[in-house]
């Protein structure tokens, strides 16, 4: 087919599952904070008004479950929701820890004097394009774009409730995004907020300073002819945990590259570096930026890398432009830059950043540093 229609999803911080997400990685970098070395696993769920935190985690520091617990619950208030009517509260909501140590023989297969070998087999997919500013594919580009503008800019200064989603779908002809064909947004919103007052805040300015900012190419895609489903079913007053159970690494695409790149199956949140579901994968994308930087007549860059429990060095890996298939090598990279020991180091992943990757998206996100630590190495 020549011509074609393909979408992508994204979700706000509000949205169960990204604070289950958020959780796990403020847990993850409490430990960091104090042992680099630390071994997270942490997994959280989120219902009505009940955290639950589980997993496996070994350190050389011991934090209390209360201050653990002052760090979610602060986690909870900034995502937004801060107060008894969202029936979700930071200050009111019940912790619970369901916390054990690793595995003594992962952990011996894991970590061999001062080398790591990848604590588990997986394949781990990156991704670059020239479609956006972003590196990032068109279609996941601008539904990001949308949460972002409704969620860190609407929202505080509207009544608008941190749990939304969004859905852009776009016309591809010839191998080209060609025109905006519809655009699905739905968020929570106060009860002082009727259905056609929210539906006009999504169109007129969500939409409208997302498109503004745009290149003029990707302007000209959208037109009076992009069908806009604001609010689909309606008004919408609860979200969040009391409408939907939330779960920890169940937007895996979402975090990634959406629709247009394969996943390796491994979510990100709440594991430390040294499992390559998340480190490798940081390495992937890393490793599509600086080939399609290198390789100017390419398009798009992907990249698959592959481990196997206890082995260092990935068992395979590949790079190609998935509409050429030309191939391409490593570059100035070579397999020994490609172990987890290499990777931590080259990305400096043992400092404690995934907090921020939870709130804004793991790629898509310029590096910076902040209080002397460097934010998504990978990215440059």
């Amino acid at each position: 087919m020549s011509r074609y229609l393909w979408t992508s999803e994204s979700v706000s911080p509000g949205h169960p599952d990204k604070i289950a997400d958020q959780i796990s990685d403020t847990v993850l970098d409490a430990y960091l904070e104090g042992d680099p070395e630390a071994k997270v696993a942490c997994e959280v769920l989120v219902k009505d008004s009940t955290v639950v935190v589980a997993g496996e985690i070994s350190s050389a520091v011991k934090i209390p479950e209360h201050s653990l617990e002052q760090r979610i619950r602060a986690c909870i208030d900034d995502i937004g929701y801060d107060r008894e009517e969202l029936k979700f509260c930071g200050s009111t909501c019940t912790v619970q820890f369901l916390v054990s140590e690793q595995s003594r023989e992962i952990n011996k297969a894991v970590v061999k004097g001062k080398q790591v070998a990848a604590g588990d087999q997986g394949i781990m997919f990156g991704y670059a394009s020239r479609e956006t500013p972003t590196h990032m594919p068109l279609a996941i580009y601008l539904a990001k774009e949308l949460i972002n503008e409704a969620y860190h800019v609407t929202r505080a200064t509207h009544p608008l409730r941190p749990d939304m989603k969004s859905q852009v779908s776009l016309v591809y002809d010839k191998g080209q995004a060609v025109a905006i064909d519809s655009i699905v947004f739905s968020t929570c919103h106060a009860e002082s907020l009727g259905l056609d007052d929210v539906r006009e805040l999504l169109r007129d300015v969500v939409i409208a300073n997302v498109m503004a900012r745009q290149s003029e190419h990707i302007q000209s895609m959208f037109s009076n002819a992009t069908r806009l489903h604001l609010n689909p079913a309606g008004a919408w007053n609860i979200g969040g945990p009391v409408s939907d159970c939330g779960l920890t690494g169940r937007k895996i695409v979402v975090d990634q590259y959406g629709a247009d790149c394969e996943i390796g199956g491994g979510a990100f949140s709440g594991k430390d570096p040294s499992k390559v579901d998340r480190s490798a994968a940081y390495m992937a994308r890393h490793l599509a930026l600086h080939t399609l930087k290198a390789n100017p007549d390419a398009h798009a860059i992907k990249v698959q890398l592959a481990y196997a429990i206890g082995e260092a060095e990935p068992v395979s890996w590949r790079i190609y432009d998935p509409r050429t298939m030309q191939e391409y090598g490593l570059g100035s990279f070579t397999p020994s830059d490609l172990t987890p020991t290499a990777i931590i180091q080259r990305l400096a992943l043992r400092a404690p950043i995934y907090a921020a990757t939870a709130l804004k998206g793991h790629f898509g996100v310029a590096p910076y540093n902040k209080d002397g630590v460097e934010f998504f190495t990978w990215e440059g």
